[in-house]
């Protein structure tokens, strides 16, 4: 019998803290119409089906809006990581950067947002083609947030990384933008708050 995790009955917590996801997949980005990165065909491995991805060129850049989850364990690190692909350049851009940041400014329901800050995610290149990359997750911090606290933020390829191919079939592609956080709780008790 595999083995499951019970809360105690008395205090609505896990016994130990649990890492969860939050997602932010390609289709839920604003698009601002200038710098936008261009939707281009992906055919892993060079046959079967072709995937639609969005490829970034140097300056390019994506919008998002997220609410911090209820289970989300107040006053802990949020962990931003972009997941990537070179698509078929793996090879060929052997142990390049390709230099992904995100600005983002965040405040808790009542909260002021504060002037923005960066999370610099540059990754190198594995040199494999059609791979999952996942770059190092960054930090934002959480102290003095709250549970419903709202991250707004812009995603983008800065100048300065290493990456050689310049036209949309050579560039790398963003599969999902996501922040690990520490969890626990399934929600609050309160719809408002936590406790």
């Amino acid at each position: 019998m595999p083995y499951r995790q019970t809360l105690n009955r008395t205090v609505p917590y896990w016994p130990t803290d649990q890492w969860e996801d939050l997602r932010i997949v390609p289709g839920a980005f604003v698009f601002a119409g200038a710098s936008d990165p261009a939707l281009n065909n992906w055919q892993p491995g060079g046959a079967g089906a072709t995937f639609k991805v969005y490829v970034f060129a140097t300056a390019d850049e994506v919008f998002f809006t997220c609410q911090i989850p209820h289970a989300w364990k107040e006053g802990t690190e949020l962990r931003p990581h972009i997941h990537w692909t070179p698509r078929d350049r793996g090879a060929t851009e052997a142990d390049k950067t390709v230099a992904w940041k995100v600005d983002y400014s965040i405040a808790s329901t009542d909260g002021v947002f504060l002037a923005s800050s960066t999370v610099d995610l540059t990754d190198t290149c594995s040199g494999v083609d059609d791979i999952h990359e996942f770059t190092v997750s960054g930090s934002i911090p959480g102290t003095g947030l709250a549970v419903s606290a709202i991250l707004m933020g812009r995603i983008y390829r800065d100048a300065g990384d290493t990456w050689v191919g310049a036209i949309a079939a050579q560039l790398p592609a963003l599969l999902e933008f996501d922040i690990h956080y520490l969890a626990d709780s399934l929600g609050s008790l309160r719809e408002l708050y936590k406790v």
